[in-house]
């Protein structure tokens, strides 16, 4: 179908939950990401669980959950940018082929886990006069947390690059009218691999967390494997003209200015720009959950690593639902008001999560959570691509990283120093708190300026305004007065 023709479908014929489901690009870019979801389950939660059983602090959790989001701090504009100027789908293999190298570092850390750690002598002084002294051999893990961190770095860097290349890539391969179906079957695809991934990552970290370095790398090769494939099926995309620049300091000022392009492309579309503001402030005060939910299950509640396997399938399997009821509407018309009403809901889950502490309740806590992250990154991604140009798109989704990470970075940083001294409890109801004022704010902001409404009114008037240019005469000069009257 040429674009015309797509063009014409994409007014008239209303959203096909059919027609995603038999793009075969489509569908085998997202079985490669369910692929490597699965795998990023299993190592990231092997890795969470192997660092605090070693050490059993709070802070280095955080250090662990401040690695895995400052590459997209660090590189998420660098990404957009690329992900604009160059083949998506070459930056999704490159992705992936550092993905598996750095799976299999972490199987080779482990499997030397021993002969990396050093065993520091301690001479323990006699408890009482007439004791024999003895001497304790304490172990010391820093040679196997380093190479650890730094894998992770790695691993995550990759991520940093095929997020927004996916989602530009996506924009490429299906319709406008068909966006928010390809987004749910997206996030359906996300929410099978969390049941997939954290009940396997549960069943291996309870036998062997070197079985979970293997499978990881192993995905993780298959994925690459699928991504391949879609350079044979999958649509090219267009070649971008640019300048050459002469030299590294022409090149970074190009990068530069292509970065405040993005940012321009955001400040022209407000519900953007009021979608990204709420979602820094928000992200902030959900970084207490990432470093302190491994320390309430496992130091807290004493829960292993099955159980949290088992609470985050649940998370995944109203995720599922919930992505479905999306693919069968089709459409949101008001997408600013489902994440207002979505964030009030979530605000309100976090007062429950900062005060109990029993499985029952601990599992309808992750079943709301399901929901509530495909109401939020669905509309979200949705939102973007509709409003965005292809060709600004990377640099759009780089920049939504980058606010995103900066948030959540700060607000883990924080909380991995503060939870050293305060228990969880006053730290979340701190931060549950903060999120009160946001979305107050934000429901009150939006409101008043109407981005509440639906999203294609404007969209209706530039093709009621098209239609009306077509019928006007076909020569090159003005209207008569005649036809305007008509």
């Amino acid at each position: 179908m040429d674009s015309k023709d797509e063009m014409t479908s994409d007014q008239d014929d209303k959203p096909s939950i059919g027609q995603v489901l038999t793009n075969a690009t489509f569908m085998v870019l997202f079985a490669a990401q369910f692929i490597e979801n699965i795998g990023r389950s299993i190592s990231g939660l092997a890795i969470e669980f192997l660092i605090f059983g070693l050490t059993g602090s709070p802070l280095l959790m955080g250090v662990l959950s401040i690695i895995w989001l400052l590459p997209f701090v660090i590189i998420a504009p660098l990404a957009g940018v690329l992900a604009d100027r160059f083949d998506q789908r070459k930056l999704m293999l490159i992705s992936n082929i550092v993905s598996a190298i750095a799976s299999v570092g972490f199987v080779i850390v482990y499997a030397l886990k021993d002969q990396l750690t050093l065993m520091q002598l301690s001479l323990c002084q006699p408890a009482a006069i007439g004791s024999t002294a003895f001497i304790a051999t304490i172990p010391k893990y820093i040679h196997v947390l380093w190479p650890l961190f730094v894998l992770c770095f790695i691993n995550s860097s990759s991520a940093a690059f095929f997020f927004p290349s996916r989602n530009a890539y996506t924009r490429l391969i299906v319709r406008k009218k068909n966006l928010l179906i390809a987004n749910s079957v997206g996030s359906s695809v996300f929410q099978v691999a969390t049941i997939t991934g954290f009940m396997l990552a549960g069943f291996l970290a309870a036998r062997s967390y070197l079985l979970s370095f293997i499978f990881d790398a192993v995905t993780f090769a298959v994925s690459g494997v699928l991504i391949a494939v879609i350079f044979i099926i999958g649509k090219k995309p267009p070649e971008v003209v640019r300048e050459k620049s002469q030299d590294l300091r022409q090149e970074l000022k190009s990068f530069g200015e292509d970065i405040v392009k993005g940012y321009r492309t955001i400040q022209k579309h407000p519900k953007i720009s009021y979608m990204l503001v709420l979602f820094s402030f928000l992200t902030f005060a959900l970084g207490a959950v990432s470093v302190l939910f491994i320390v309430i299950l496992q130091g807290e509640m004493g829960v292993g690593e099955e159980w949290y396997g088992v609470l985050q399938a649940l998370m995944g399997i109203s995720g599922i639902i919930t992505a479905l009821v999306f693919m069968k509407i089709g459409k949101i018309k008001r997408k600013i008001l489902l994440l207002n009403i979505t964030f009030v809901i979530l605000t309100a889950t976090m007062y429950l999560f900062s005060t109990v502490r029993n499985l029952t309740a601990m599992a309808i806590i992750m079943l709301s959570y399901g929901i509530m992250m495909v109401c939020i990154n669905v509309p979200a991604s949705t939102l973007i691509q509709e409003s965005v140009p292809y060709k600004l798109q990377g640099r759009v989704f780089g920049s939504q990283q980058l606010l995103q990470g900066v948030a959540q970075l700060l607000g883990m940083g924080i909380v991995s120093i503060i939870a050293e001294y305060v228990l969880p409890m006053w730290v979340l109801l701190a931060c549950s708190a903060m999120m009160t004022v946001t979305i107050i704010t934000g429901f009150f902001y939006s409101k008043k300026k109407g981005l509440m409404g639906s999203d294609y009114l404007e969209e209706k008037s530039i093709d009621l305004l098209k239609a009306k240019i077509e019928t006007l005469p076909a020569s090159g000069g003005s209207p008569s007065l005649s036809t305007e009257k008509e």
